[in-house]
């Protein structure tokens, strides 16, 4: 018998005389059936490549998203990690912009055994800075298309934060007070001086994202309109975090002006214990000793914000893996397409030795194959997405993704891909051979 081409000439030789399908002389399959699937493969370059797609897009996103969730984990971590104290909001607030306190439960808390100092906050979205809007407007329930990446602008999102200096003055420790630049660059912090007067203490990255009229960020003793209204920076610090960032820090006062706040109420109150160790019962004891009110550490509200993220997770677990499955969908429809065609291919290797399992490891080992090339160009497509993101991502929102979740992906990608073929490959291996031959034939 002479060279077949059948199907894209996929055996090159039935005779039993140097065949890369059949290693051994009688017809029987050696170590060629890894080579005889990858030929087979690129014998229909356009289904391979449409099959690969179906699932290499789903691997990416799995990918992303993986490295998302892992950014956001690593940022709450670190922005909770350098806020000290009990924060003190209204019941079923979830965060201080939502809560509204009245001012005058403050002498209520401090009365309250194991606490040392109580400070009261005020907490609103600042009022457009130097004529642009610092929160991305919402209508009709979309933010309008200026905001291009509504996850990021929304962690930019500037806020004000009205303190209560001398209660402020009185706690050792003040997160933005305690990132001060060094030396000139970072002024200094409010002081009694700064009691109703309009001056400000902001981030570099404010500094930066809101620049002078010669381009350059805002330094100490230039001003910044807020609201249209001049305020004067006297000082500028950076707790690298991209959340605490975004805040704009002035007295209790002048924030209450600016935003039509009432003098009578407050978003929140920062408690610091007399001893740090005793947070969790200070709290607690906050929460019996008065109604209404939430007191939450930095570690309750990492619980909250973990739970956030896990049920975030999960959601985008269901909509990969409705795209994998989709995928997989394309592997078994590619596989049975090529099967079908070839049925007179795999009757003739049946009569000259291969057995049933030699089919079957055939046309598993082209899905499998396919599997492992679209997880290997989804790892790669988003490995480099990811490094060519990754300077473009500010403060610590640190979007990456390890070798564990790599290789994760790319083994759901090769057993998605086996689960497609599977089917298929368990027809052909079980026709006869002269039916195979026959129904090809047609």
């Amino acid at each position: 018998m002479g060279r077949n081409s059948e199907s894209g000439g996929t055996i090159t030789d039935l005779a039993g005389e140097a065949r890369p399908a059949a290693g051994r002389r009688g017809g029987r399959p050696g170590t060629g059936i890894a080579g005889l699937a990858f030929r087979n493969l690129l014998s229909r370059p356009s289904r391979t490549l449409l099959a690969m797609v179906g699932l290499t897009v789903p691997i990416v996103g799995a990918i992303g998203m993986l490295g998302l969730s892992s950014g956001l984990r690593g940022l709450i971590d670190d922005t909770l990690g350098q806020v000290q104290g009990i924060i003190v909001l209204r019941q079923n607030a979830p965060v201080d912009l939502f809560s509204e306190l009245p001012a005058a439960m403050g002498p209520a808390i401090a009365a309250v055994p194991g606490v040392r100092a109580v400070a009261p906050q005020v907490w609103k979205l600042a009022p457009p800075i130097e004529g642009r809007r610092t929160a991305p407007r919402v209508r009709g329930g979309k933010a309008e298309k200026a905001w291009k990446n509504p996850l990021m602008d929304l962690l930019k999102a500037v806020v004000i934060e009205g303190q209560d200096i001398p209660a402020h003055g009185r706690l050792r420790h003040e997160v933005y007070r305690d990132h001060l630049l060094h030396g000139d660059a970072g002024g200094r912090f409010l002081g009694e001086q700064d009691r109703g007067k309009s001056n400000v203490v902001i981030s570099a990255t404010i500094a930066r994202e809101y620049p002078g009229p010669d381009g350059r960020p805002r330094a100490v003793g230039e001003a910044l309109r807020i609201g249209g209204e001049p305020f004067l920076i006297i000082g500028v610090y950076d707790t690298g975090s991209l959340i605490l960032d975004g805040t704009i820090i002035m007295d209790i006062a002048v924030a209450r002006r600016l935003s039509n706040t009432s003098a009578e109420t407050v978003s929140c109150f920062l408690v610091e214990p007399a001893v740090p160790a005793a947070m969790p019962e200070v709290a607690r004891s906050i929460r019996r000793a008065i109604r209404g009110v939430d007191a939450r550490t930095m570690a309750d509200f990492r619980i909250g914000i973990d739970r956030l993220l896990g049920k975030l997770d999960r959601l985008l677990l269901i909509l990969v893996g409705l795209a994998l499955a989709v995928g997989s969908a394309g592997v078994l429809n590619t596989m049975l397409m090529s099967t079908t065609e070839r049925l007179s291919e795999f009757g003739i290797l049946r009569t000259n030795g291969w057995t049933r399992g030699n089919v079957l490891a055939l046309v598993l080992g082209e899905s499998l194959g396919l599997g492992l090339a679209s997880g290997i160009l989804g790892c790669v497509l988003a490995a480099g997405a990811l490094a060519v993101a990754r300077p473009s991502v500010e403060g610590s929102l640190r979007v990456e993704t390890s070798a564990a979740q790599l290789a994760s992906c790319l083994a759901l990608s090769v057993i998605l891909a086996g689960c497609g073929g599977a089917y298929p490959a368990w027809h052909a291996s079980r026709l006869a051979p002269m039916e195979t031959i026959r129904i090809g034939s047609r």
